[in-house]
């Protein structure tokens, strides 16, 4: 009977580690950034996201408006878009596919 317990709990514990349910689904080429909003006062001035990796990421089409808040923490998942260019220079730019606030 010991033996029948030792491999449920060995099964038990492989299955947990095949899905975790608080894993992100993330598109494929996707990156999940956490981090805070900034406004960067250049070339006219724009909205940005300061990854907590200390890279500014240049959202292409900009933040919503209910996103553009100072010191706002938030996570989304982007694209890097290194086929684009923009005159923010700040970063690379990001295609936002989804963003909320943490």
């Amino acid at each position: 009977m010991g033996g029948a317990w030792i491999g449920l709990i060995a099964i038990s514990i492989f299955l947990a580690g095949c899905s975790s349910p608080t894993a992100p689904q993330l598109p494929a080429g996707a990156v999940q950034i956490d981090g805070t909003v900034r406004y960067i006062a250049l070339e006219g001035g724009f909205w940005a996201v300061r990854g907590d990796d200390g890279v500014t990421y240049d959202p292409m089409n900009g933040l919503a408006p209910q996103y553009q808040r100072e010191n706002l923490r938030v996570t989304m998942v982007a694209k890097i878009r290194n086929d684009i260019a923009g005159i923010h220079m700040a970063g690379p730019i990001v295609e936002v596919l989804s963003i909320q606030t943490r």
